[in-house]
């Protein structure tokens, strides 16, 4: 055991990993500061067998959300009271401390001076015995699927005990030490005491110092962590538990007509009904749908849900209508980027309300000479009108002022023109990836776009061919498929299953068109 022998010991802070990092407010030399002559018990102080400890400061001082900045540790059962007056803090315990032990009380900001909200971070350390304990762990804790660090989350730990089951832990018990990553997901945790304990990281959202089923977690993978030594480098790998359950969780009605419905997953069966017809709108997500009446909505509409074959009644409110509601115009965008189309790709226009009527005599197109040609197919398709353009000599297409009718009765007030071509199916790029080891398990490679969307997704060999790429940049990811159901499978705390392995590329891959580019993912 390593035990830290002093008589006394002051202990200033102004930046420590082990708290949420200060926001708002300029932190300058004027923050309050102690005085450690009338402090009782002094940062440092042993065998202290008191029940409360009355800090003196310099100068004036506020509390600022005490409870939430005011950390101590090991845990109390029972929160402290703590009150300040004047110059003076008092932190009075409601639980008996604990013998031969050392206690530490991180200030986050908590204590301000009263004229200038000046404030800082400081820790405050004494102890019921006559050692104060030294060991310390540092780690990070990182989101499993992104290998980004996690900001604020709660990292616990908690002496070992036979009689409760490891997965049972978080839920029940409140951690003896804690402290809140900083930015970049870093913490460390200093004064504790040796012996066996459990490491637990969640989002403690409500506060109560217990994860609740929803609450984003991480775990040791070998559940115990053997304390009698300084531990650096802990790594822990945050993820949301899964929930398999469908489930509506929010709606949202709005003007002109629209109707948003978020599902806590995807459903086997999904529909919505209600007095007036409903369009669906594609959204390319089986877990995010959007409806649109077929006319202008009615007072108090009711809809009608249909969700795994169980029925429910909607009855959201209308929202975000405008002031002037005669005054609102249909806008459209469209698909052409710098007068470009992608190889054998349709002009396409997207309009801000489902499409009623397209009247043809008011649309005109052109060659590239200014010719008039042949009109081309259109299809309307909720709020997008497609002109099958593709293969065709059309350079232009310009649809007068009213050519296009919203179900709500609203036309395109102006005249809307757009010129394009088409690249050439040599616009498109190759990447070829050579990967300088072997796995053991099932490795899924995913080609990331800069937008966050997998575009392409192959089994691991060591050379790989991606082709038909768009110019811009990329992004490899390996999901290391231990169970091999083709996805990234989160951790499951029940049965001590922590989440699979992610690999990042270490940086963006760039893809210029027509060009084949050779990438070497070198695994040291």
């Amino acid at each position: 055991m390593r035990h830290f022998y002093f008589l006394a010991i002051l202990i200033l802070i102004t930046a420590c990993a082990q708290v949420t990092p200060l926001t708002g407010g300029d932190k300058d030399g004027y923050a309050p500061a102690i005085d450690s002559a009338k402090t009782t018990p002094y940062s440092g102080q042993l065998n202290f067998e008191g029940d409360e400890i009355q800090m003196k400061f310099k100068e004036f001082i506020k509390l600022k959300n005490p409870n939430d900045n005011i950390l101590i540790t090991p845990q109390q059962t029972n929160a402290p009271l703590i009150t300040s007056k004047n110059k003076k803090l008092s932190i009075l315990f409601q639980d008996e401390l604990i013998e031969n032990t050392t206690y530490t009380i991180t200030f986050n900001g908590a204590v301000q001076d009263i004229t200038e909200s000046n404030d800082s971070v400081f820790q405050y350390v004494f102890s019921t015995g006559d050692y104060i304990d030294s060991l310390t762990i540092q780690g990070k804790v990182t989101d499993a699927f992104k290998n980004q660090g996690e900001d604020g989350m709660l990292v616990g730990l908690y002496p070992y005990e036979r009689s409760i089951e490891f997965d049972s832990v978080p839920f029940k018990v409140k951690p003896t030490y804690l402290v809140q990553t900083s930015s970049g997901g870093t913490f460390e945790m200093n004064y504790l005491k040796d012996g066996t304990y459990y490491m637990f990281a969640f989002d403690d959202r409500n506060k109560n110092l217990l994860l609740d089923p929803t609450e984003k977690r991480a775990f040791l993978e070998g559940q115990l962590l053997e304390l009698y030594e300084p531990i650096k480098d802990v790594s822990l790998k945050s993820y949301k538990p899964q929930n398999d359950e469908c489930k509506i969780e929010d709606v949202e009605f709005s003007f002109p007509g629209s109707l948003e419905i978020i599902l806590s997953n995807p459903a086997d069966s999904f529909s919505v009904k209600s007095d007036i017809l409903l369009l669906q709108e594609d959204t390319g997500a089986d877990d995010s749908l959007i409806f649109w009446l077929d006319e202008n909505p009615k007072s108090k509409m009711k809809f009608f849900t249909y969700l795994n074959g169980k029925r429910d009644t909607l009855k959201p409110i209308y929202k975000n209508i405008p002031d002037k509601v005669e005054d609102v115009k249909i806008k459209s965008e469209h698909n052409v980027v710098k007068a470009k189309l992608l190889p054998n790709e349709d002009l396409k226009f997207t309009f801000s309300e489902p499409v009623n009527k397209v009247d043809k005599s008011m649309i005109r197109v052109f060659d590239k000479d200014s010719n008039v040609v042949e009109m081309p197919e259109i299809i309307a398709n909720v709020k997008e009108l497609s002109f099958a353009t593709a293969g065709t000599s059309i350079y232009e297409v310009v649809l007068d002022s009213g050519a296009v009718t919203s179900v709500f009765d609203r036309v395109n007030d102006s005249e809307i023109k757009v010129k394009f071509e088409n690249y050439e199916e040599e616009y498109y790029a190759t990447l070829f990836l050579n990967v300088d080891t072997s796995f053991f398990e099932q490795v899924i490679v995913e080609l990331i776009n800069k937008k966050g969307i997998v575009v392409e997704e192959q089994i691991f060999k060591q050379k790989m061919t991606f082709e038909k790429l768009l110019p811009g940049d990329y992004q490899l990811r390996l999901i290391f498929d231990v169970d091999n159901n083709g996805q990234w499978s989160p951790g499951k705390l029940s049965e001590a299953k922590v989440p699979e392995n992610v690999i990042y590329y270490s940086g963006l891959v760039n893809i210029k068109a027509k060009w084949e580019k050779e990438v070497e993912w070198n695994f040291k």
